[in-house]
């Protein structure tokens, strides 16, 4: 593995055209493993600094161009120099959809629920004593 930050800039600009035949921008995070196998020792050429300043950074000159998206800091790629692409805006507004119905307990059900809350307080020891017919139970929860 060898190579120098040319060696990265020609292998983002090579991947970047290649993408945008698809429309569609080469993403930075499938870069390192891409890079790994051709061989292109990333990591010590780039020295700590991060893929993505590195892109910033040597962006432009008929190279490449970075775009991020608005509300996803992880989708970050690289387009053709020259080339305008922007992310579709993902946030969907408010939808004008009624709530959803809230279906009102039974006097039973509540009752269900009253007495499984007064359980939840008795100590571990007490609630293991207590054993109650699943019929029981049952006829708690039954709407009439």
């Amino acid at each position: 593995m060898s190579g120098t930050e040319d060696t990265i800039i020609e292998f983002l600009k090579d991947k970047a055209n290649a993408a945008w035949m698809s429309q569609k921008p080469y993403f930075l995070s499938s870069a390192p493993p891409a890079m790994v196998e051709a061989q292109i020792d990333y990591k010590t050429i780039l020295n700590g600094e991060r893929l993505k300043a590195f892109a910033e950074r040597t962006a432009g000159e008929g190279r490449y161009h970075v775009v991020k998206h608005p509300h996803q800091r992880a989708k970050v790629g690289v387009v053709p120099s020259g080339v305008e692409f922007e992310f579709e805006d993902t946030v969907q507004e408010e939808t004008t959809t009624p709530p959803r119905p809230i279906h009102r307990e039974s006097a039973q059900g509540a009752a269900l629920l009253s007495f499984l809350d007064a359980l939840s307080v008795l100590p571990a020891e007490d609630v293991d004593g207590v054993v109650i017919p699943t019929r029981v139970l049952v006829r708690l929860a039954r709407k009439r």
